[in-house]
């Protein structure tokens, strides 16, 4: 299930261009946000060092609380990359590779550091940038407008949303295979016998 307001992440972006801060505030009166390094299934080594940079910087950019290293906030931003894809491009008539892509997928939650409990639900996202090649800085600086958009996304959705309880106490959501489990089945009476 991916959540994304985009139109949000959109007006976040422009506040900042303007020079305003949006200011977002973490839940649960926490004082301080932290960002953890997000482990990466993906087949690109080292991608969760980039993406924890981007994500740190938007913190520091977009979020009206202290950021502090994991160990010591009140939340901290976890997570994990699912995927990095390099996309199909456009081929010219002679045959050479004119444009091309990324597209990096991930899932994000809040979590307290003391109890390691999750906070909210975990959320999915997906963001593609393509590019020319030969011109700008190529699939390096693709996946770092990849990694900041989604930085943005992560801040404004997880900060956002609406339910802020401890993972114990949330009810089981059925899109979330992660929170569904399955149900005993109930041992039944044998039926009766004509004795």
């Amino acid at each position: 299930m991916r959540r994304a307001p985009r139109a949000a992440a959109a007006l976040l972006l422009l506040l900042a261009s303007c020079g305003y801060s949006a200011g977002l505030r973490p839940p649960l009166e926490a004082r301080s946000l932290g960002v953890a390094v997000f482990d990466n299934d993906s087949n690109f080594p080292e991608l969760e060092r980039e993406l924890y940079a981007a994500l740190s910087d938007q913190a520091a950019r977009m979020v009206a609380a202290e950021v502090a290293a994991p160990g010591r906030a009140d939340l901290v931003v976890r997570g994990r990359i699912l995927d990095y894809e390099r996309l199909y491009g456009v081929i010219g008539v002679e045959n050479q590779l004119l444009q091309t892509g990324v597209r990096v997928r991930l899932s994000a939650w809040l979590a307290d550091p003391r109890s390691g409990e999750r906070v909210g639900r975990a959320l999915t996202f997906d963001q593609a940038v393509r590019y020319v090649i030969d011109a700008g800085e190529g699939e390096a600086g693709a996946r770092r407008d990849a990694l900041a958009q989604l930085s943005q996304e992560v801040l404004v959705d997880l900060l956002t949303q609406a339910e802020y309880r401890p993972e114990s106490e949330q009810a089981p959501d059925a899109n979330d295979p992660e929170d569904t489990a399955p149900t005993p089945l109930e041992p039944t009476a044998p039926p009766p016998t004509d004795a």
